[in-house]
């Protein structure tokens, strides 16, 4: 099997958690949304720029459908196959 490489620009998706498109869309689940910044007894705002990433831990499961390419407002994922 052939894995794809999905790049992300993270200077275009600067908050996914707040958008989420690309998760709801992708019937494959290959994204996860982490957040990078955390403070102690304080919630992470999906909102602020930066304090979100998106990942594509599940890049093996995914079938290069473009639906994620296709959703994101930003243009910030690019599948290679």
């Amino acid at each position: 099997m052939h894995v794809k490489k999905i790049e992300i620009d993270h200077q275009k998706c600067t908050t996914p958690y707040a958008c989420k498109l690309c998760l709801k869309g992708c019937t494959q689940s290959v994204f996860v949304v982490l957040p990078v910044k955390m403070e102690k007894f304080k919630e992470t705002d999906p909102h602020e720029p930066g304090a979100w990433k998106l990942f594509a831990k599940y890049a093996d499961h995914c079938v290069a459908c473009n639906d994620c390419v296709e959703l994101c407002p930003v243009k910030a994922i690019n599948i290679i196959i």
